[in-house]
């Protein structure tokens, strides 16, 4: 079966409290019989929206479950040798790439699966093996 990487955002859409929302609806296609993943930095990115509202047991727990319906793409020496090369080409052609945005491309480039992205960002990034594979306007 594919597999696509969400963002952090598009991995948020998925949430039942966001089932409503017209970007999700507008991604949804792309996930459609895929094996969805994140990247380890997705998992600290919600972890950060728990600890910055202050989310009660409850709620962390729904987080928990939430982030178990996706293969976690793990920390690997190899993935910081492909997000620094991440980094030096966007560095090179004059673009800034927040760390977070680079950890998860170089999960997408390293592990060979496309990038599914609002973060307008990534357009025009052209970085070997990225493989972004919808872009929309951020929420």
């Amino acid at each position: 079966m594919d597999s696509v990487l969400l963002d952090t955002t598009v991995a948020s859409l998925i949430h039942p409290r966001r089932r409503l929302s017209r970007l999700r609806s507008a991604f949804a296609h792309h996930m459609i019989g895929k094996t969805l993943a994140i990247s380890f930095q997705t998992v600290a990115e919600l972890w950060c929206w728990a600890e910055e509202r202050n989310w009660g047991i409850d709620q962390r727990e729904g987080l928990t479950g939430f982030m178990e319906q996706f293969v976690v793409l793990p920390y690997t020496p190899e993935l910081a040798q492909t997000w620094a090369r991440v980094m030096t080409h966007t560095r090179r052609r004059g673009r800034r790439l927040e760390a977070g945005d680079a950890w998860i491309a170089a999960s997408a480039v390293l592990y060979g699966v496309p990038l599914l992205t609002s973060d307008n960002d990534f357009v025009g990034l052209d970085v070997d093996g990225l493989d972004v594979v919808c872009r929309a306007a951020p929420i």
